[in-house]
């Protein structure tokens, strides 16, 4: 069963304040679909960090943590609540379930600042058996330098004596630094534990942090054909409506969890992609399938990413086909999951061996309908020919209208 806790339960009022969300599987067996929504009551605002927590899978024992800023606008105390809180246990057998927390926020006092540090993972994925290197980057997102820092790894991964630790002199406010670590994996799986525990010093006193990541280790040759890797970029800016980017997430790795060839899948995501966020990952995962998800059109017929403040950016088409004629020997489709890309897919027909986009504006409910399809295809080791058509079929079966269905567009290279 999933348990989750909020901490810390007091806070000051008028200052912004760090608050971790944990899941924790204190069950004998792995959990599935977890999905958490948390509520926040009026008078406590959310600075930063996501309120919904989406995960594949937790292994017994196994916690998650998530962090949040946010400000209370007043002393009082601040009921949090989670309207949707769901998982599946490992028969497959869905489960709801209540939350409730209570944080205090007293009356605030003079603010120090504070260094805040987020470890995120780099690498996708690490080969059993193998000397490799797992790559991580820090992250200072409080508002004070942090001197001392040092991240030690941990979890069911062996380090070189030496080389368990990373050390940082000093990372400024809003800095980023990149970790590397000497590893080799024991246990093969799609998901294994990384655990990066963070120390380090300001003016205000000592700190520690720890975050938790998922790695998949393969056995044999990661790089192989026996493995796809997929690289899923989406992009909702917040300047634009908002679409449900998470649910398509959810229902794809639900349909490759499901298909026979599973273990054959590796899913990556890449949430908020900004241009050099798009090639970062397709030079570190090197996928053989990129699907771009979110929001499409303008003069350009293109995908809409992030700019550096959040805001919506119109890629121009010539210079994402450029990006994978530097960036192509592994692709061989991509998807792009967004309304009015026509010229996009033809652009990038010429370089990829397969490209998807779509002709016409295409419904949340449809573009999600459409995924379904290709990925139950992809998961059952079908070509793209048959994903395309039964991605295309879903949206069929589905919808009330004649237009939509028509709106995907399969595009081969020639020669």
């Amino acid at each position: 069963m999933i348990e989750t806790a909020i901490s810390p339960s007091q806070i000051l009022a008028e200052t912004d304040s760090d608050v971790e969300i944990c899941l924790t599987n204190t069950g004998p067996d792995p959990c599935t679909n977890i999905v958490f929504t948390l509520r926040m009551p009026a008078g406590l605002v959310r600075l930063r960090g996501r309120d919904r927590i989406t995960l594949a899978v937790l292994a017994p024992g196994e916690s998650f943590s998530s962090y949040l800023r946010v400000r209370a606008g007043e002393p009082g105390s601040y009921a949090l609540t989670s309207p949707n809180f769901s998982f599946r246990d490992h028969r497959g057998q869905p489960h709801r379930t209540t939350f409730a927390a209570e944080i205090r926020a007293e009356p605030g006092k003079a603010r120090v600042p504070v260094p805040g540090l987020h470890a995120e993972l780099l690498s996708a994925q690490l080969p059993l058996d193998e000397w490799s290197i797992l790559r991580g980057r820090v992250t200072n997102v409080g508002d004070a330098d942090a001197l001392d820092v040092e991240v030690t790894l941990s979890g069911q991964i062996t380090a070189d004596e030496r080389g368990s630790r990373s050390r940082i002199d000093r990372l400024r406010a809003g800095a980023s630094a990149e970790i590397s670590f000497n590893v080799c994996p024991r246990q093969a799986g799609s998901d294994v534990p990384v655990h990066f525990d963070l120390t380090y010093r300001s003016h205000a006193g000592s700190h520690r942090d720890k975050v938790t990541h998922m790695v998949r280790v393969a056995g044999g040759h990661p790089a192989g054909p026996s493995v796809i890797r997929i690289l899923f970029l989406g992009a909702s800016p917040p300047d634009l409506s908002p679409i449900r980017i998470d649910e398509e997430i959810r229902e794809i790795q639900q349909e490759i969890q499901l298909g026979k060839h599973r273990d054959r899948i590796h899913l990556v995501t890449k949430m908020a992609v900004r241009p050099r966020d798009i090639s970062r990952a397709l030079l570190e995962v090197e996928p053989h399938f990129v699907h771009f998800a979110g929001h499409g059109g303008g003069g350009e017929e293109s995908f809409a990413a992030e700019d550096d403040l959040g805001n919506a950016s119109l890629l121009p088409v010539d210079g994402l086909v450029e990006l994978f004629e530097v960036i192509q020997e592994n692709v061989e489709c991509v998807l792009v999951n967004a309304c009015n890309t026509e010229q996009l897919a033809r652009g990038l027909s010429p370089v990829v061996p397969w490209v998807i986009g779509m002709r016409q504006p295409v419904g949340d409910r449809s573009a999600i309908r459409f995924s379904i399809g290709f990925y139950q295809a992809l998961a059952a080791g079908r070509p793209i020919e048959h994903a395309f058509r039964l991605g295309r079929a879903q949206m069929r079966m589905t919808l009330g209208s004649s237009g939509d269905p028509l709106a995907p567009l399969l595009l081969r290279r020639h020669g």
